[in-house]
């Protein structure tokens, strides 16, 4: 057999075990991630956030510190990239083409994000770490949305109306999800009125 076509076959062959391999640690990793923070959840049912140490999240997963902080460099981070990955993953399902003065579409947007990740939404909540949910809307409504940030009164719209929604999202939460996220988005566009937000925070059309 030709020499050359030995060594390529070898080498298709070696590169399809690397791939079967990866593939593996890849599962392997997701699973340990999984493990971590679901330790994290269970612990936050019985300890203060704070009081909760890297050994016993390892201890209860059944992981190493190696495996932990080769995913992780703190408590943070397990809940942090947890929202992260979620939710890249909703825009990738679900998506967000809405119109330019769909105000509801993006707020059930974000309820869907809560609803569909209430365990961890709650963690976040009682970890102190409720800043970053703030910061995610506000992300989502300057990509949607072509916010008038030229002038001041576009400026403080967007701050307004994050707050404003994220103090009824809270209460939602602190509700146990009583309602529904179609419910709740039609609730706060309501109350936020949809006429008077589009008029601080897009621009008029021509």
């Amino acid at each position: 057999m030709n020499k050359s076509i030995t060594n390529k076959k070898y080498f298709i062959l070696c590169y399809k075990k690397r791939i079967i391999v990866m593939e593996k640690l890849n599962e392997v990793n997701v699973l340990t991630k999984e493990c971590i923070l679901t330790a994290l959840l269970r612990l936050m049912e019985e300890k203060d956030y704070a009081s909760i140490s890297i050994t016993d999240i390892t201890n209860l997963a059944g992981v190493s510190r190696m495996a932990y902080y080769r995913n992780y460099k703190s408590k943070d981070e397990i809940l942090l990239k947890r929202l992260e990955d979620e939710e890249r993953k909703l825009i990738s399902e679900v998506g967000y083409n809405g119109a330019v003065n769909d105000i509801k579409g993006l707020i059930l947007y974000f309820a869907l994000f809560y609803q569909e990740n209430a365990s961890v939404i709650k963690a976040v909540y009682s970890a102190g770490l409720a800043q970053v949910l703030s910061e995610m809307l506000e992300e989502r409504i300057r990509s949607y949305f072509p916010i008038v940030d030229v002038t001041a009164q576009g400026r403080y719209a967007v701050h307004f109306y994050v707050g404003a929604i994220m103090a009824s999202f809270k209460y939602w939460v602190d509700g146990e999800f009583e309602e529904t996220a179609e419910q709740i988005a039609e609730i706060i566009s309501n109350l936020i009125g949809k006429e008077n937000a589009i008029s601080l925070m897009v621009f008029p059309e021509n």
